[in-house]
């Protein structure tokens, strides 16, 4: 972790969005509104306990910045690049993040998703277990390798998604739909899926319920 940063490198805004962000090197328990002016290219800025509420992040480049127990609201950061930057403790509401490759973060590591828009992402082989992705849309992501065990999927919209060779122990598909796996190429155990997706896994694995 690098040197605490002087005052003069610290922002403190007496007023919610008045800050140009990447004026400081480090901005702690601030507010970022849809007034606050983001450069198309932010590097080596630290969050600590920030929140961006209807801010446009899409197309920007954030190259090694570190976001710790921050909140984004209602933020489009669609094909923004977020290389070697650090998520701790994230989340993320009625968010837009489409197309946005997840595997070139430094970490990635307890993040919540509620509600938020993630097509066309990649997360191939990263370790999230206990991740959440609550009612949000995820169609044609990258799955693939990926630890996920305890993750929790529901009411979740996963049509077109990759889970193979995929750690899905203990993860929870409630209400999800759009499931689909074969169970012969992830791992599992006790984990929550509804009846239909049952059925149809059965079908992969030549097997007709009686009754059905």
């Amino acid at each position: 972790m690098p040197s605490p940063p002087g005052p003069s490198d610290r922002s403190t805004p007496d007023r919610k969005g008045s800050v140009s962000i990447g004026a400081a090197t480090e901005y702690e328990n601030v507010t970022f509104g849809r007034e606050a002016l983001l450069p198309p290219r932010l590097e080596c800025v630290d969050f600590t306990d920030c929140s961006f509420t209807g801010l446009e992040f899409r197309g920007v480049r954030l190259l090694s910045c570190r976001f710790f127990d921050c909140r984004f609201e209602r933020v489009d950061a669609s094909s923004a690049d977020f290389m070697d930057c650090t998520f701790r403790g994230t989340t993320f509401y009625d968010s837009k993040f489409l197309g946005i490759n997840w595997t070139i973060l430094r970490a990635l590591q307890s993040p919540r998703w509620e509600r938020c828009l993630l097509d066309g992402g990649c997360y191939q082989a990263l370790q999230l277990e206990g991740a959440q992705w609550l009612e949000c849309r995820l169609r044609e992501v990258d799955f693939s390798e990926c630890n996920l065990k305890k993750a929790d999927f529901t009411g979740s919209q996963l049509e077109g998604t990759n889970f193979s060779s995929a750690n899905l122990r203990h993860a929870d598909f409630t209400r999800a739909t759009g499931v689909l796996f074969d169970p012969k190429q992830v791992q599992l155990e006790q984990t929550k899926i509804e009846l239909d997706v049952l059925l149809s896994l059965a079908g992969t694995l030549g097997l007709r319920v009686a009754g059905s």
